[in-house]
């Protein structure tokens, strides 16, 4: 092992700092009567409660939404969403977020309503993997942003999110123009007046790779990345060093949807009436019981063999991608939802491949690092 290897650090934070602003979208403001805090001092002179105020990073997942605030808070709720009708009566619960858009910045929801979570799923919604993320955002992230009892006014300094591919201008666009400004609302039948002040869009990846340099997961100073495997698809990502971003690197790998594909040909499902339901498989693969809904089906005996398949799959895609950098390639974090999944990886790799603790979290949590 070179001395460079042992004494590896973690990168300075001047370098994540100046990443970070590097990575940062911003959307000048030059009327002052535009400035949220001229539309706050218009709409709630008469408040008496000191406004909340926070930064947040928020992971749209396709099978879970994520929401993480300084300090270390942690909500999550299942990525479904439902658009009211005006006869819809959702009940709110904890697993749950019902949003009515009164009024904002943000025109094409004024005078809408929607579920996201359990209940959207429970009333026929429509899952998140099903859509294109970067368009539904808004919707799912006032469904994430909670207030204190008793505090309607919540400020938001700064709101991280990540999108497969942070150089696609039309969908960075959508989040920023969507989010950025004041959007009053009632979630879960309480008032909120929210105001979003700097909408920061970062490459998926890049939240869990500055969680393992905070948690100094790296031995060598090397190459090293992350694999991200979610519900819809995953992503592979390397990292210099210094901790710069590869952007030749990039590799999108098939995520939990593909494997539920695959196994959608146990015999036992196929032997159904219907064509097997994507959705109910992927929900028994993520809680463990391995049962087709309610039918008492078992895919397990099978489960192996398909996820080595799937895994098989990713793999050869990586090695064909990295090509050029494995030589000199440190460690692999692997992340995401569907990150347990791959112990296989792990054994075929001697350990090069590593799931991460909180694989499922600690992307989110290292967006505001």
């Amino acid at each position: 092992m070179s001395t460079a290897d042992r004494d590896y650090k973690t990168p300075g934070s001047d370098t994540r700092d100046r990443r970070t602003k590097e990575s940062r979208i911003q959307i000048p403001v030059e009327d002052d009567n535009l400035r949220p805090s001229a539309l706050r001092r218009t709409q709630l002179q008469n408040s008496q409660v000191e406004p909340q105020s926070l930064q947040v990073a928020i992971d749209i997942g396709n099978r879970l939404l994520k929401c993480c605030a300084e300090g270390g808070t942690i909500k999550t709720l299942l990525s479904w969403h439902k658009d009211l009708e005006e006869w819809d009566r959702p009940i709110p619960d904890k697993n749950s977020a019902i949003i009515s858009y009164l009024h904002g910045d943000n025109s094409e929801l004024s005078g809408e309503s929607w579920v996201v979570g359990m209940v959207a799923q429970d009333l026929g919604g429509t899952p998140t993997y099903e859509l294109d993320k970067a368009f539904l955002a808004p919707k799912l992230f006032l469904a994430m942003i909670e207030n204190r009892p008793g505090v309607s006014h919540v400020q938001i300094n700064r709101l991280v999110c990540s999108l497969p591919n942070d150089l696609q201008a039309d969908k960075v666009s959508a989040l920023i123009e969507g989010l950025t400004g004041t959007h009053n609302i009632i979630r879960n039948g309480q008032a909120m007046n929210l105001e979003i002040w700097d909408v920061e869009v970062q490459p998926e990846t890049l939240g869990a790779f500055h969680w393992a340099l905070a948690n100094k997961l790296f031995r060598y100073a090397r190459v090293n990345g992350i694999l991200d495997l979610g519900g819809k698809t995953g992503i592979g990502q390397l990292y210099t060093k210094n901790g710069s971003l590869i952007r030749e690197s990039r590799v999108i790998v098939e995520g939990t949807y593909r494997l539920a594909q695959i196994v959608a040909r146990h015999p036992e499902l196929l032997a159904q009436d219907t064509t097997p339901n994507l959705s109910l498989i992927m929900d028994a693969i993520a809680d463990g019981s391995l049962i087709y809904g309610t039918t008492g089906i078992s895919f397990a005996d099978r489960f192996p063999n398909y996820v080595s398949q799937w895994l098989s799959n990713i793999r050869n895609k990586i090695k064909i991608s990295w090509a050029p950098w494995l030589p000199e390639l440190g460690e692999v974090i692997v992340v995401g939802g569907s990150a347990n999944l791959a112990t296989l990886l792990e054994d075929q790799t001697q350990g090069r491949f590593k799931i991460a603790e909180q694989s499922q979290l600690c992307g989110v949590m290292g967006m505001l690092l």
